[in-house]
């Protein structure tokens, strides 16, 4: 018999921390067919200079909204506790960073569910956006799944694609993914409930990783002598908002917020610096194409245009 769910709202336990979690979690505490009962997120950490204690956005989001929430902190016992307290029939899960157990995922009525940001199975892992850019994919998307015991291999409900646009940064494309994931969940949601999808599996044959390791401030480096300058364009988008692609000069860790690949003709070294018709650009492997830098951030400086950067700097080039 189908559920109306209009009428008999389908009991949530929504698990979650940052941002783009908020967002999800927004649009099922909004939306009358869900009634969020709780959600578990990362403990409060400490934050800034002054080390403030801070809690992640979605417990701001919670306690602002009456919601309760509860911290599992990766604690086996925490998440029967969960259970008992909350009893959900539905357990969702958007960019939460705790590995669950698996009586957790199995033990509500309508199980578990994660929307993770790639074309599975491609890009299983932590920062599926980000490897999308790096790799020069023209399209990435949204998976609505179930959770299971290994990373990212549990069967698909919906698979939403979506453009990667030329200029599209991590931030950019994460912030549409994010969007489009919050107004297409509800009804993957109630479609799955009401059992008109039949989950699909996974060909793990073709499963492709990413790991946090690969973005990290240390893998941010631009190597110039080595990389192709059409993966130095892609690698600063990829890495907006952080880690940011960086190189150092002049003893400076100089950091690189926009980038365009132009053609050129230059015999200066790989990664040099020069001035050409009143364009900041930085030479690659590849004579032919070099790196033109729109906005930078200098070590202890603020971030700055390509212009203003001449207008201060250009004499040391």
């Amino acid at each position: 018999m189908m559920r109306n769910l209009e009428k008999e709202p389908v009991k949530i336990l929504f698990l979650g921390s940052s941002w783009e979690s908020v967002e999800t979690l927004k649009a099922l505490n909004e939306d009358i067919r869900f009634d969020v009962v709780g959600v578990i997120t990362t403990v409060d950490k400490a934050v800034g200079r002054e080390q403030l204690m801070t809690p992640s956005e979605v417990k701001k989001y919670a306690l602002k909204n009456s919601i309760e929430v509860f911290h599992t902190e990766k604690d086996g016992k925490k998440y029967r506790e969960a259970l008992n307290i909350f009893k959900p029939e539905l357990i969702v899960c958007k960019a939460f960073g705790e590995i669950v157990p698996e009586f957790f995922i199995e033990e509500p009525r309508y199980k578990a569910i994660n929307v993770h940001f790639s074309l599975l199975p491609k890009y299983r892992g932590a920062v599926p956006i980000q490897k999308a850019i790096l790799e020069g994919e023209k399209e990435t998307g949204i998976s609505i799944m179930l959770m299971s015991k290994g990373l990212d291999k549990g069967d698909v409900l919906e698979v939403y694609k979506e453009h990667i646009l030329p200029k599209d940064t991590n931030l950019s494309l994460r912030k549409r993914l994010v969007e489009k994931s919050a107004k297409i969940l509800g009804n993957t949601l109630e479609r799955w409930i009401n059992k008109e999808i039949v989950p699909k599996k996974q060909e793990n044959q073709k499963a492709t990783y990413c790991w946090q390791k690969e973005i990290s401030k240390e893998s941010a480096e631009i190597d110039w002598e080595n990389m192709q300058p059409e993966y130095i364009e892609r690698m600063v988008r990829a890495f907006i908002p952080w880690p940011v692609a960086w190189t150092i000069w002049k003893g400076k860790r100089v950091k690189f917020l926009g980038v365009d690949l132009v053609k050129c003709k230059s015999s200066k070294g790989a990664g040099e610096l020069f001035i050409e018709n009143n364009d900041l650009l930085i030479a690659t492997k590849k004579k032919d194409r070099c790196i033109k830098v729109n906005k930078l951030q200098i070590e202890g400086k603020q971030e700055m245009s390509a212009q203003e950067f001449i207008n201060g700097f250009g004499k040391q080039l």
